[in-house]
């Protein structure tokens, strides 16, 4: 279950963030995902939503963005997105491309409250 892995370090992350800044409640979050991951949207918010009760993250909104796959073919320089395991240019069939997204994994934006005044 590779939801259940990079929803940890998330919490974790959001965990941390709240200790080192004395956050006192997460209202949301925003994660980004590229496609390549093959994730689901939805079982990372439910293992989220389990990991955070108690803590101040328990009842945050959290969304999770899937990025494209970005590739830029290496022969004829045609760049494009695609949802296919198999990396080839639909232009010219080449197999040399470069990957220019589809892997990120961030927390792209939290929204927090704070215990000042």
């Amino acid at each position: 279950m590779y939801e259940h892995t990079l929803t940890h370090m998330i919490h974790n992350s959001v965990q941390n963030l709240c200790r080192r800044y004395s956050l006192k409640k997460v209202n949301r979050l925003l994660i980004k995902v590229g496609g390549i991951r093959k994730i689901n949207p939805e079982l990372m918010t439910f293992i989220f939503a389990g990991l955070s009760r108690g803590t101040p993250a328990e009842g945050a909104v959290m969304s999770v963005m899937i990025l494209p796959v970005s590739l830029k073919c290496y022969a004829c320089g045609h760049t494009w997105t695609t949802d296919e395991a198999e990396f080839l240019c639909p232009r010219c069939s080449g197999r040399n491309v470069d990957l220019l997204s589809g892997l990120e994994f961030a927390i792209d934006f939290i929204e927090v409250e704070s215990n000042a005044s």
